[in-house]
């Protein structure tokens, strides 16, 4: 399993439209329908506000570069208006899964 995290930092007097975004059933719906999807989730630290992960997992490390080459961009691209800062994005690998 490959699991693909974006570390952002969003406006912490607005969350809740990132939250409302994230977890509403447009994003989802697009990232499940990509080959290998397994699950995605908005992680908020609960030490700083408007910390936040991104995590999605796939199948293989190939359906987690498709999902960034092809989709990421535009899904990333619905939660600008509450970055404070730029995104950055990793790719892990979970041996054995």
């Amino acid at each position: 399993m490959f699991v693909r995290l974006t570390f952002v930092n969003l406006d912490p007097n607005n969350l809740e439209g990132a939250r409302a975004q994230a977890n509403g059933p447009e994003i989802r719906e697009i990232a499940a329908k990509e080959k290998g999807f397994r699950f995605m989730y908005l992680l908020e630290s609960v030490e700083r506000p408007g910390e936040a992960v991104s995590i999605s997992a796939w199948d293989t490390r190939e359906d987690a570069e498709a999902y960034g080459k092809n989709v990421y961009p535009k899904l990333v691209g619905k939660f600008k208006q509450w970055f404070t800062g730029p995104a950055e994005l990793r790719l892990y690998e979970a041996p054995g899964e």
